[in-house]
């Protein structure tokens, strides 16, 4: 219970006005830095792009088509079976080929989309340089997959759900 007649609302305006104040110091601290420094950002850090081995895209147009064609192959596969048969046990054993090509599609397409991410990256002058941390690639993670975009430190980090999670 509030005393002398002081109600809790007082209290919040007060409350506000504090934080107001603090954000008035801090924005003027800021303002500041920078008149002083003539600058509102902090210096850019260089990174220096490898250059771009035209034989490294081309592998990667070459994989992009490989997987496109495997991709159409797939496709035509499963337009050519029937979805039902006469017996239950056709009937599942079809259902099982189904759901292991959409699973194969699915994988294919994830490449296509992870070779598309490299492709781009080399064209902006950034091949072989990590996405997240900014640091070099090393030669014998792009030579077993050139699509790489993540350093492998970084690759680890990447959470994956795993059958166990998917279960729970």
């Amino acid at each position: 219970m509030p005393k002398n007649g002081d109600s809790p609302k007082k209290s919040v305006p007060k409350a506000i006005a504090r934080g107001v104040a603090s954000a008035a110091k801090t924005a003027k601290k800021s303002a500041r830095a920078v008149l002083v420094t003539g600058r509102t950002l902090p210096l850019p850090v260089e990174i220096e792009p490898r250059l771009l081995d035209s034989h490294v895209l081309r592998a990667l147009r070459r994989e992009r088509r490989r997987l496109i064609e495997e991709l159409k192959h797939q496709e035509m596969l499963a337009q050519d079976h029937p979805t039902t048969g006469n017996h239950m046990a056709d009937d599942a054993s079809e259902v099982e080929a189904q759901a292991k090509s959409l699973a194969l599609r699915r994988h294919l397409e994830g490449m296509i989309k992870e070779i598309d991410r490299a492709m781009v990256h080399a064209e902006k002058g950034m091949y072989g340089t990590c996405e997240r941390c900014h640091h070099p690639i090393s030669e014998e993670r792009l030579k077993v997959m050139p699509s790489a975009i993540l350093c492998i430190e970084c690759a680890k980090l990447q959470v994956r759900p795993t059958k166990a999670a998917v279960v729970a």
